[in-house]
């Protein structure tokens, strides 16, 4: 069973229509080895997915580095085994932008100013730029936090990358930051109007996971079968349906070196 968390909390339908593909063709994949894939687990948040892992109601997920490292942190079950590859990309970074003739160069020019992000569970969006600007030394809080000072970044939350750009063009946010892919997605006529300043270094664009006491044989077995679903016209077309997959790819060691050290530097204990 894969679970998820539902993006929109009143569409639970767009996330079978998001994953249904690349479960059915799993599905067709391992029901001859007498495997049987479930059906999708759809979750409201990290904390209710973290306690079915727990619980063993989930078997995999498939998400980006922050939320995986916080589900890690918060269900002890959870063991990341496959690189997401998305639109072609293994690794990305964040970006931080603000507009072409803003008094903003360096990440300290931020003290004191509004930064758009998008949602707490994004790491590219928010949990990296986050522990970037903290580990520049400068204080990153809630602009609804009452206990905010005029010297700390102050957050506000877009919901969607191209808000995060829109806002900052507008001056409801005098900086933003995501990832590269979605910068080069802007459409030209917004991003001509914008500069990036800073870039992070890069992170694996995102990791599938397996509760660490599923039954041996059904791993190998799921994680074979997830590596060859790209093999096909059909399953590429299934991958690219659950939010842009292109494959599949085995964690190395120096994935899992990586991951060890953005778990220093994004804290997921303190993640929402």
């Amino acid at each position: 069973r894969l679970g998820v968390v539902a993006e929109e909390q009143n569409e639970p339908d767009r996330m079978l229509k998001v994953f249904g593909p690349m479960l059915a063709r799993l599905r067709e994949r391992l029901a001859p080895m007498g495997v049987e894939v479930g059906e999708l687990v759809i979750t409201r948040d990290l904390d209710d997915l973290s306690q079915r892992l727990a619980r063993g109601e989930v078997e995999f997920v498939v998400e980006t580095v922050f939320p995986t490292l916080v589900l890690q942190e918060r269900s002890r079950n959870l063991d990341p085994a496959l690189v997401v590859v998305r639109r072609g990309q293994r690794a990305y970074r964040s970006v931080f932008f603000t507009k072409k003739d803003a008094p903003i160069h360096r990440l300290s020019d931020l003290r004191g100013r509004v930064l758009v992000l998008q949602v707490p569970r994004s790491t590219s969006a928010f949990a990296l730029p986050k522990a970037e600007l903290e580990r520049a030394g400068l204080v990153v809080v809630s602009a609804d936090d009452p206990r905010s000072t005029r010297r700390d970044v102050r957050y506000v939350l877009a919901l969607a990358e191209i808000n995060e750009a829109v806002w900052v063009l507008h001056g409801k946010g005098d900086a933003g930051a995501f990832n590269e892919g979605d910068w080069a997605a802007l459409p030209e006529r917004i991003r001509s109007q914008l500069r990036v300043f800073h870039e992070t270094a890069p992170l694996v664009r995102g990791l599938l996971s397996f509760r660490r006491s599923l039954e041996p044989r059904v791993r190998r077995l799921a994680e074979e079968a997830l590596l060859s679903l790209d093999d096909d016209e059909a399953g590429r077309a299934a991958l690219a349906a659950a939010s842009g997959v292109t494959r599949f790819e085995p964690v190395t060691a120096a994935d899992r070196s990586g991951l060890r050290g953005w778990a220093q530097v994004l804290r997921p204990g303190r993640g929402r």
